[in-house]
């Protein structure tokens, strides 16, 4: 059922529990299951309030999905700011919402002990395309040169590290789509939340992507955008 699958995603992309959701919007943890599982179907007034906390429209919900084609041109890649980080971070894949994000990152040189490592919901892929990079994941090393990949939980504290003497460039690949709005810094206590008014409470906001504070040297690591 489109329906379902469409307020998991746009939960999913909140940051957002079925528990936090069914306060949020008035309704019952066991509906919100439900309805994510494509077993019972929401009145009009259920469809509105699950629409405002997830900043969406009802008929954005209840409209089937395009097939269409959409193309994103090199100059209207979509960028995210990382703090004092001079890296890069553009967006690759539309604004719409799908099951995936695809970015491309570029890290400069240099080498960041990082003591604090980010996390996120789903899963991460990630291909360096140009340079050395280090990406520390669970308490588990790898080194990448280009063309190297590596496939992780994006559940479990990671960070990646540009360990070469250039500009190291890479692919990202996160699904379910949440790019932006998922990332999480362990140890850290996620930036104010803006209230949004429901039904039933305040819906629970996604932290910003969050950067590391650089140190003498120049700053290489991405934190924040993987």
């Amino acid at each position: 059922m489109q329906l379902g699958r469409k307020i998991r995603d746009l939960r999913l992309r909140h940051g957002l529990t079925v528990h936090q959701l069914a306060t949020a919007s008035g309704l019952s943890k066991g509906f919100i299951s439900q309805l994510e599982n494509g077993i019972t179907s929401p009145s009009l007034a259920s469809l509105a309030g699950l629409a405002e906390v997830l900043d969406t429209s009802v008929a954005y919900l209840v409209t089937p999905d395009s097939e269409a084609m959409h193309v994103v041109r090199k100059d209207e890649r979509r960028r995210i700011q990382v703090g004092g980080n001079s890296g890069r971070v553009e967006v690759l894949t539309p604004a719409t919402v799908r099951n995936l994000d695809v970015v491309m990152a570029e890290l400069p040189p240099g080498l960041t002990a990082g003591d604090k490592k980010h996390y996120h919901q789903g899963e991460e892929f990630l291909v360096c395309l140009e340079g050395r990079i280090r990406v520390t994941c669970s308490g588990q090393i790898a080194e990448l040169e280009t063309g190297d990949s590596a496939h992780f939980d994006g559940r479990a504290p990671h960070a990646v590290e540009n360990i070469g003497e250039h500009t190291a460039r890479l692919l990202i690949v996160v699904t379910p789509a949440a790019f932006e709005p998922m990332m999480r810094v362990r140890g850290e206590q996620p930036p104010p939340k803006r209230a949004r008014a429901s039904r039933a409470g305040t819906a629970a906001r996604p932290a910003a992507v969050t950067a590391r504070t650089p140190g003498p040297r120049a700053t290489g690591s991405l934190r924040g955008s993987t």
